[in-house]
């Protein structure tokens, strides 16, 4: 049996997470949703990834595994947006129920397919699903058993940006510290018993990593891990459950309080709080960020602040793509939601439930919009301007070169189909 991670075709109201990736490289825990699967299934199954046209060249650059091919074997289809807990689905691959598609809460969880039956979704995707990307209507309109999943499995389904955060927050980066150590333990030490170190045992360090003098890590409600090339400078304060990816600089005095997920090569301080930094975040000076899921090559200027609490402590709804009534995000405790290369100045103040685009650029006194355009310039009481998308790009450049990253031609002409 093969299995397939699949982007389906509602990757648009996952904005702004996935626009510069496939809805399964968006982070759940330590690392991505197909990082999660890859982790669970630990190499025993080969596994293969289908994502939207437009995202496959650049899903091809960051992930070995090959895109949009359809074995000649019996497959499990497994949907990208949703989070798979390690025993529901070693439980699915353990069964391997073929030709069943499960539904739950009206989504589609997993398909699995005969070998017979792959060949003709091989047949259809090439003509008509690649670029609808349609799978439940696809699966659920094919001769297959129909199951569900009870309302205790343990997994989730991405449906909103927010739903990673509240994933987060659900004991998602627990249980994903927990798979991923399973097969990496041997990467890391535990520090001995020290007035510096609570509860040692839930402490894993790697042997390359730099933690100076004066730190205290607090593993009393989670685990940490600190990956290799990490840099705590001294007096920082991090509890579990936290994960700081390879390479990223902790610099002194920072607080961050778990659950925190901090991706690879990012620059941190000041306070952090229940939130996700996916990669290559720059946040190098004071300033709030709390229940915020900050993308890839954001730079927050420093003393900015995000609210992740309403005055009157009544749940967060947000406008999202356009659409004329607000969502419910059934959460009291959100902050900003901000995508890619998106750039806020000094003293930024984001309001609760703030969303903004890629490559916007934030700035000015007061409070901006609670939602922000990709490819805008924005001052608070003033209309939004358009950045100009040559500018963009070539600070774009100039940003990713400062971290040994060239742009591809199939980044910049994505970006290119965004800024229309």
């Amino acid at each position: 049996m093969k299995i397939i991670i699949f982007e389906d075709n509602k990757y648009r109201d996952l904005f702004p997470l996935n626009m510069l990736r496939a809805s399964f490289d968006i982070k759940c825990g330590a690392g991505s949703i197909k990082d999660r699967v890859l982790n669970i299934v630990n190499g025993k199954y080969d596994v293969s990834l289908i994502c939207r046209n437009q995202i496959a060249g650049l899903a091809g650059e960051i992930s070995p595994e090959k895109i949009n091919v359809i074995p000649k074997d019996d497959v499990l289809f497994l949907n990208g947006r949703v989070v798979f807990g390690k025993e529901f689905l070693k439980v699915i691959i353990s069964k391997n129920q073929k030709n069943t598609v499960c539904i739950y809460k009206n989504e589609l969880i997993y398909a699995s397919l005969s070998k017979d039956k792959v060949k003709e979704f091989r047949t259809d995707f090439e003509k008509t699903i690649l670029s609808e990307l349609n799978f439940k209507e696809y699966f659920t309109s094919q001769d297959l058993k129909v199951t569900g999943a009870e309302d205790n499995e343990d997994l989730s389904v991405l449906c909103y940006p927010w739903d990673a955060v509240k994933n987060f927050l659900n004991g998602g980066l627990n249980s994903d510290l927990e798979i991923y150590l399973n097969n990496s333990r041997k990467k890391f030490i535990s520090p001995k018993k020290s007035e510096f170190m609570i509860n040692p045992k839930g402490i894993f360090i790697s042997p390359k990593a730099d933690l100076l003098p004066g730190t205290v890590l607090d593993a009393s409600e989670g685990k940490i891990i600190i990956e290799e090339n990490c840099r705590i400078e001294p007096f920082c304060y991090i509890k579990g459950p936290a994960y700081i990816g390879k390479n990223t600089l902790v610099k002194s005095g920072a607080k961050i309080y778990g659950p925190c997920s901090i991706g690879k090569n990012s620059k941190v301080a000041g306070e952090i709080a229940e939130s996700v930094f996916h990669s290559y975040v720059n946040k190098q000076h004071d300033g709030f960020v709390g229940h915020s899921y900050i993308c890839p090559f954001v730079n927050l200027g420093a003393d900015t602040v995000t609210s992740d609490l309403k005055n009157n402590y009544s749940k967060i709804r947000i406008k999202m793509n356009s659409a004329e009534t607000d969502f419910d995000t059934g959460m009291m405790f959100l902050g900003s939601i901000i995508g890619d290369h998106s750039k806020t100045s000094i003293n930024t103040m984001l309001n609760t439930g703030t969303v903004a685009g890629i490559f916007a650029n934030i700035f000015g006194g007061g409070f901006p919009e609670k939602t922000i355009g990709s490819f805008t310039w924005n001052e608070p009481g003033k209309a939004a301007v358009k950045y100009q998308f040559g500018k963009a790009v070539e600070t774009a450049v100039k940003v990713m070169a400062r971290r040994g990253i060239t742009m591809s031609a199939d980044y910049e002409k994505l970006l290119s189909g965004y800024s229309e």
